[in-house]
């Protein structure tokens, strides 16, 4: 069954921190992984469903993951990281996610 989603993809902002880096300052690539998680966590949060209670049951949510990357994060940039439920099933929920910088929305 393909999600019936009508409304934009929930976007959770975040900063990107020292923390996030290599020594030039760049977003050090699984990072992003981190960042998606973080969206997607709290898109589930806002339709009802907490990972606490999730994890309590025995549900797991990332079976795999695909990555594409297209320009750097850099220290200290905002950014938008969308989470967008594509598909849900009797026993799975994909989402499709984006990270964009905010400053000039590059993907």
């Amino acid at each position: 069954m393909r999600a019936q989603n009508a409304a934009q993809p929930f976007t959770f902002r975040c900063r990107v921190y020292y923390e996030d880096t290599d020594a030039g300052g760049i977003v050090y690539y699984v990072n992003y992984l981190k960042f998606m998680e973080r969206a997607r966590t709290e898109c589930l949060r806002e339709l009802g469903f907490f990972q606490s209670a999730l994890a309590g049951e025995g549900l797991l949510f990332v079976h795999s993951a695909e990555a594409r990357y297209h320009a750097p994060a850099r220290l200290d940039d905002e950014l938008l990281v969308s989470a967008e439920v594509i598909a849900l099933n009797r026993a799975s929920l994909r989402f499709r996610q984006q990270v964009r910088r905010a400053a000039d929305d590059v993907l």
